[in-house]
């Protein structure tokens, strides 16, 4: 602020911001025909795109506000969001691709991955009609996550999507070329609810009115 990190008062006090916060912003474009989300219709996929999933912000928030040390690596590991900038620009070049294809754009409606995980995103992007899902669907980097793992952890760069079953192949397709990893959880099903299954035990983990 105001070019420095500090200033000296006229009383001879120094005057500064402890934790200075630095503001910034970013200019683009958009086509006008991508600016509404659609609205989820029963029998439309969710489609998850991006990297694989991590104990992300399983840790907890606090770790970013105390000292980090060797005796507490794992928490800091587990607790501390961490960007992929590679799989950022696959994931870009994707949905640059749909957006570009104008009024075939196969992409419903897409919702950015943040805090609360699939736990979220995956809520929020089918409401108010509601999905079923397969939890063992997700990209997984560690194979040792649990399903409430899986199902909160808030690893970066992924986006929810929806689109028509009819779009799949070529959806498919598209990712292929960008080498952009994607995964086929779930179809809305329209009864308002979130339901996720595990195919491997066969159990329901979450049976849930939105």
């Amino acid at each position: 602020w105001s070019r420095s990190f500090g200033q000296r008062l006229p009383n001879g006090e120094r005057f500064e911001w402890v934790k200075p916060i630095m503001f910034s912003a970013g200019v683009g474009q958009m086509d006008g025909r991508h600016t509404v989300k659609g609205a989820p219709e029963k029998g439309m996929l969710v489609v998850k795109l991006g990297g694989p999933a991590y104990r992300i912000g399983i840790g907890g928030g606090a770790a970013s506000s105390r000292v980090q040390s060797a005796e507490n690596a794992d928490l800091d590991f587990d607790a501390v969001q961490r960007g992929d900038a590679e799989m950022e620009n696959r994931m870009g070049r994707l949905m640059k691709a749909c957006c570009d294809l104008g009024d075939n754009n196969p992409i419903i409606s897409v919702h950015d991955q943040g805090a609360g995980g699939n736990g979220n995103v995956l809520k929020e992007i089918v409401e108010p009609a509601g999905a079923e899902y397969d939890i063992r669907e997700v990209y997984l980097g560690d194979q040792t996550m649990s399903v409430l793992e899986i199902w909160g952890a808030e690893y970066q760069e992924n986006n929810a999507l929806l689109i028509k079953p009819s779009d799949r192949e070529f959806f498919q397709a598209m990712a292929d070329r960008e080498n952009c990893p994607i995964r086929f959880l779930g179809v809305v099903t329209g009864d308002g609810k979130v339901v996720v299954r595990d195919s491997r035990d066969g159990s329901t983990p979450v049976d849930l009115p939105l």
